[in-house]
């Protein structure tokens, strides 16, 4: 929702105040902000130096439904979250080279160790080189740039994104039950053109190579993540952009009887996507439990295509359509197929009556998920008061898994208040629903109120 339209073709990362435009390597990641505050970032050094401070706030009010996989998350206490907290810093090291890095107190992220951990982390970091400038071929409509270091990708293009403090470019506050937004390690070359007139306005096109790490993977038979995208912007206000994920990890598995453990291997970051701003009590804030976790991320593919619309700037429409699959299925410690990550069972082998476990086995078979997303959002008061909602739709269609009750839903219904160019109040119901077959890593879907109240400046 909340950043700029390609209005010119320095878009990958020049604009340092959406750092979430950097770190999901994104072309115009949002369609609303021609009318949302404009914040700048404080200069030090004579503008060599970069600092956006931010912090945010947030109380909830969610339960999950009867049946969840965890009971305790059926009678939580409504209250506040944790502090999140992050410093943002660009450097200019010449005119065509600049360094970021993000460093976050951020639960969703770094909160295992019995959430007792209060350390500040790299949560994202880089190095970009400019490379026409760097050839004295520098144009105000184009842009090449290479960024080394920690990529961050998603399928999704043009709505919003949430990661601890950095939430308004979010219109609401849940990310999406299919968002597979993560960072890794690797490098990223983006290609960008703008142009003043025509039908065509600016296009985009970037690819990465990845280790399937935020730290450091050098096991044997790992192997790397790719990523290819494209992006056009329309006279009008449309914008449509297609996705492709690859990853390579499945040659690390060693099979024995048919199952093969994922203990010690390395998967994609991106099979979850990123932690969210709802919080369960019966797990660590830094789980992903409330995505759809039906693929182990080995040899994981992501096809996805994004369009949006914004007919004036107070208004925008999105739509996502996607799949994605791997060649592996989750399964009990008796090799049978399991719908997801999570799922009831006896001493490891599934039981619709047993205690809850967390798959750590494979199977060869194909996992698939089918999804949609629409969204909309709305300014009743330009630049003051929004509205938006979204409804997700993801369907387990894994060749193993049963084609009946395979469905997660997710209905968001959000407000949003800026009492200036810094503050925002935000606040939002959410119902989620899963069935038993569709890979919901709650079990039976939770549904509540929440809110936040954060600061950027």
């Amino acid at each position: 929702m909340f950043t700029s339209t390609v209005s010119k073709a320095k878009i990958q990362n020049k604009n340092y105040s959406s750092s979430k435009v950097c770190k999901l390597g994104l072309i115009a990641t949002a369609v609303m902000a021609s009318f949302a505050p404009s914040l700048h970032a404080a200069e030090f050094l004579d503008g060599r130096a970069e600092v956006n401070f931010l912090a945010l706030q947030n109380y909830q009010s969610i339960q999950a439904k009867d049946g969840a996989f965890r009971p305790a998350d059926e009678e939580q206490s409504s209250g506040f979250g944790r502090l999140r907290v992050n410093l943002q810093l660009k450097f200019h090291i010449t005119d065509n080279i600049t360094a970021d890095v993000d460093i976050a107190e951020e639960p969703n992220d770094f909160g295992n160790n019995g959430d007792r951990d209060f350390s500040f982390h790299q949560d994202f970091a880089g190095i970009e080189f400019d490379l026409l400038g760097m050839l004295d071929k520098a144009r105000a409509d184009s842009d090449l740039t290479l960024r080394v270091g920690n990529i961050g990708a998603a399928p999704f293009q043009f709505k919003g994104f949430q990661d601890g403090a950095d939430n308004q470019g979010n219109a609401l506050i849940g990310n999406g039950i299919t968002d597979y937004a993560t960072a890794e390690n690797g490098a990223q070359l983006s290609y960008s053109k703008s142009y003043d007139s025509g039908l065509i306005r600016a296009y985009n096109v970037a690819g990465h190579v990845t280790t399937s790490s935020f730290g450091e993977a050098f096991q044997e038979d790992r192997g790397f993540n790719y990523r290819l995208q494209g992006t056009l912007e329309f006279e009008g206000g449309f914008k449509a952009g297609l996705n492709f994920f690859q990853a390579n990890q499945g040659d690390q598995l060693r099979f024995d009887n048919g199952v093969a453990s994922l203990d010690g291997l390395t998967t994609t970051n991106y099979r979850f996507g990123d932690g969210e701003n709802y919080n369960f009590s019966a797990s660590a804030s830094s789980e992903r439990d409330t995505h759809v976790g039906a693929l182990p991320g080995l040899d994981q593919s992501i096809v996805q295509l994004n369009l949006a619309y914004q007919p004036n700037e107070n208004t925008s429409f999105i739509f996502m359509l996607g799949q994605t699959t791997d060649d592996y299925s989750f399964a009990d410690s008796a090799g049978n197929a399991v719908a997801g990550v999570t799922y009831f069972g006896t001493d490891g082998v599934a039981d619709s009556n047993g205690t809850t476990f967390d798959s750590s086995q494979v199977i060869k078979g194909e996992s698939k998920v089918e999804y949609f997303t629409l969204e909309a959002s709305h300014y009743l008061i330009p630049k003051k008061f929004f509205i938006a909602a979204r409804y997700s739709e993801a369907e387990n269609t894994s060749e193993l898994i049963s084609q009946t009750d395979n469905t997660v839903e997710r209905i968001q219904v959000a407000a949003g208040y800026w009492f200036n160019d810094s503050t925002l109040l935000k606040f939002e119901y959410v119902d989620q629903d899963e069935g038993v077959n569709s890979g919901g890593q709650i079990g039976a879907g939770f549904d509540g109120f929440t809110s936040e109240i954060s600061v950027k400046f």
